[in-house]
């Protein structure tokens, strides 16, 4: 997922200056100066314009930001990650793993961003610098590089308002293997997720599907 997820693990937001663009909101930390959480999430999948998919069932994460900044890093670990082509479903892991179908993604930065025109406020979360390699028992290496856009569920109330827990929802468009969210509003720079196959294989556009909740230990707020 933004292998989010994976769509989602550290979370740490890195300083920036007190006035950030128009196009991204910064988060405060209530009570503190510095927020950590927990992320949790279920099943996501990794899927390309090929038709390949990577189906993980299980997120772990943990998160933290600096208060009044709008980026920061993040890692995900994902569990019970199998190959959905063949019919043997095969085990995913990333090198160095002792755990067969764990898939882990590290040194991850995010923006939190408007994904609407302004005035229109629709916060969302952008993960850049992905980059992880894994195998799938019986298959050749698998790198998936770029960076994945998703959505702050109920995003149209999250302004202005503490939140204790956050859901990010990373979806795919009509087009397979490409996300729903591409842009900061609409118009910036397009991004998307890069799959290839380390023995020589094309490269793909790939898509992250699935949903992490964060568990944060202070209020959150976002000013949009």
């Amino acid at each position: 997922m933004l292998l989010a997820a994976g769509v989602l693990s550290a979370l740490a937001f890195a300083a920036l200056p007190a006035l950030a663009s128009a196009d991204e909101f910064q988060a405060h930390c209530e009570g503190a100066a510095t927020c950590t959480g927990e992320i949790t999430g279920g099943v996501a999948e990794l899927r390309n314009s090929g038709g390949e998919v990577i189906k993980c069932t299980g997120l772990t994460g943990s998160t933290g930001f600096t208060s009044t900044t709008t980026t920061g890093t993040a890692s995900f670990i994902f569990t019970g990650c199998r190959e959905q082509v063949t019919i043997f479903k095969f085990q995913c892991r990333t090198p160095g793993s002792t755990n067969n179908g764990e898939i882990t993604v590290n040194n991850l930065t995010y923006h939190v961003i408007n994904l609407e025109h302004t005035p229109t406020t629709k916060p969302g979360i952008k993960f850049t610098n992905v980059s992880v390699t894994f195998t799938c028992a019986g298959f050749s290496d698998k790198t998936v590089t770029g960076s994945v856009v998703g959505t702050i569920e109920e995003s149209n109330t999250v302004c202005e308002h503490e939140m204790s827990t956050m859901a990010v929802t990373f979806e795919e468009s009509a087009t397979q293997g490409t996300q729903k969210w591409t842009q900061t509003e609409t118009t910036g720079t397009k991004t998307d997720l890069i799959s290839n196959n380390d023995a020589g294989g094309a490269y793909s556009t790939s898509a992250q599907v699935g949903t992490g909740i964060i568990h944060w230990n202070h209020p959150v707020r976002v000013t949009c």
